[in-house]
């Protein structure tokens, strides 16, 4: 009798040890693309993307929400864990394996009309004080094309509230955050005024560079699937998402 229950129990302990383990998403806060409710689950462009693309691999998703800086540094040291929503750079390319574009985005410079009302270009900044997001892709622009470091921040919602009151003259940021900050900050976009874009580029779903290969492959196919389907575009254009001119 025994012996005729031990294939039973073998195949229960199967069932219970295959069950699907939760992928972990580690989602560097950075409205409007990862944003913190003040209840409830993180919400997003970059966020519902990624629960669209679970939802097809069948796979559940725990998310872990964190400042940028940090997040960033968090991938670089945990090799199971995919990561939201870095720009792809030279500077970062070595440390993540970069598994799929999720977003196209512009690094542009804005300023207040009431103080600036003239378009600004690059070569103005070297004489202004500059916003931007610390340890933000828009500040290592400032640093590698004009040389500046800019007067930091930790949350863009603040660059839109100095600029505002003429605390800065100038703003460095993804178009999308400036839009989205401006909102929570209670001002109109009309009050912007558009400079030079300083990059065309993209927001990637990454990983660390040791990521499993078949595992990623499956999330980019998702993924590009969802482009070409039209369900990507869907999902951030709910979000008042400005395509790059």
């Amino acid at each position: 009798m025994r012996a005729l229950c031990l294939p039973f129990f073998a195949l229960l302990l199967l069932l219970v040890n295959t069950g699907a383990q939760a992928i972990v998403l580690v989602a560097a806060e950075l409205p409007p693309y990862v944003i913190r409710s003040q209840q409830g689950a993180p919400s997003g462009m970059a966020i519902e993307v990624m629960e669209e693309a679970a939802r097809r691999l069948k796979e559940p998703l725990t998310i872990e929400l964190m400042p940028l800086a940090r997040a960033l540094i968090e991938v670089t040291h945990r090799k199971d864990v995919l990561l939201i929503p870095p720009v792809r750079s030279s500077r970062r390319e070595h440390l993540f394996y970069w598994v799929a574009p999720i977003i196209d985005e512009e690094f542009v410079i804005v300023s207040d009309r009431q103080f600036h009302p003239k378009a600004l270009k690059s070569s103005d900044l070297k004489n202004l004080d500059v916003g931007v997001l610390r340890y933000s892709f828009g500040q290592h622009l400032l640093k590698q094309r004009i040389g500046i470091r800019g007067e930091t921040v930790a949350d863009e919602q603040l660059n839109a509230h100095k600029l505002h009151r003429g605390r800065i003259d100038a703003w460095v940021a993804a178009w999308n955050v400036i839009l989205y900050a401006q909102q929570q900050d209670k001002r109109s976009s009309q009050q912007l005024v558009r400079g030079e874009v300083l990059m065309n580029t993209q927001l990637f779903l990454a990983a660390h560079k040791d990521f499993p290969f078949k595992q990623a492959q499956r999330w980019q196919a998702v993924i590009d699937e969802m482009r070409r389907d039209g369900s990507l575009t869907r999902i951030i254009r709910q979000y008042n998402y400005q395509v790059p001119e």
